[in-house]
């Protein structure tokens, strides 16, 4: 009775261990492993301004989920190394290993190959140009945007899914200072884990990286320049749009703020001449 009794124990005991071996060669399995690289790159700026972006990826593998997570930082100096601008973005993706990711596009990558004929155009959007004055004639007062007028468009390369265009131009020169491409709907719902084509589009056409800007709505930026910028809202944009894309001139905006100014003047004497006018006229008449 005894030796059955030691005999039933070391078979519990050798049970016990093939479940613990089971177990660790699991958890070696799903635990995956983790990698990291980092890339630094100097660009100098038509304007004699200087770049630099230091950008760290990690990859986690965890199982068949492969999680990606960059972060880059940029600085822009001027010739006696005052900064101008700081910014750091953030951003990650996942997908499974049968899947394979999306490529990040890299700015370090491609800066040594561009020259300066070969720079990133960042001054126009859906074909049209910042700064230069809008030919259409169909611009109205916009009164969420009351230094800006407004006007509908159609652009030559429509974009799949989007409704409506917008272009908004200084209130004088009508210069283009902001362009919105509109959709009722929003683009491609679906998209989950991966970045969305719109972001990816984005990224390839202006030789930058998404930054998100928002926690409760898919919202990101694309800084284009010192003084430029798009945003995308992906979802949940405004009540008439679930998917809005916007890019904006500053330096135009700020013509415009101006020129609205200047306007608002020459309304307040054009007012107070009629007036005087009409005051004179009735004394004659009195």
């Amino acid at each position: 009775m005894k030796a059955r009794n030691i005999t039933l124990a070391a078979s519990v005991v050798a049970a016990v261990s093939l479940a613990a071996l089971v177990a660790v060669g699991k958890t070696e399995q799903t635990t995956g492993k983790a990698s990291k690289t980092s890339e630094t790159s100097v660009v100098t700026n038509d304007n004699g301004s200087v770049s630099r972006s230091f950008t760290e990826c990690n990859i986690t593998t965890n199982g068949n989920m492969v999680t990606e997570r960059r972060r880059e930082t940029r600085t822009t100096t001027d010739n006696g190394g005052n900064v101008l601008e700081t910014s750091t973005s953030e951003y990650a993706q996942s997908y499974t290993i049968g899947d394979g990711p999306a490529p990040f596009p890299s700015q370090a990558a491609t800066a040594g190959k561009k020259g300066k004929a070969e720079a990133v155009d960042t001054s126009s959007f859906l074909g049209l140009k910042f700064g230069e004055a809008y030919a259409g004639t169909n611009l109205v007062v916009d009164a969420n945007e009351p230094t800006l007028l407004r006007a509908k468009f159609t652009p030559k390369k429509p974009l799949a899914g989007f409704d409506d265009y917008y272009v908004y131009v200084t209130p004088k020169t009508h210069k283009v200072a902001k362009v919105y491409a509109c959709a009722k709907e929003a683009i491609d719902p679906s998209a989950r884990w991966r970045r969305h084509y719109l972001i990816e589009a984005l990224e390839k056409r202006y030789d930058t990286w998404a930054r998100p800007v928002g926690c409760l709505r898919p919202y990101y930026a694309f800084d284009i320049g010192s003084d430029r910028r798009v945003t995308v809202c992906l979802a949940g944009a405004t009540p008439d749009y679930e998917t809005v894309l916007c890019a904006k001139d500053f330096n135009a905006l700020n013509a415009a703020a101006e020129e609205y100014e200047e306007v608002r003047k020459e309304a307040l004497k054009r007012a107070a001449d009629e007036r005087k006018s009409r005051v004179e006229s009735a004394v004659d008449a009195f």
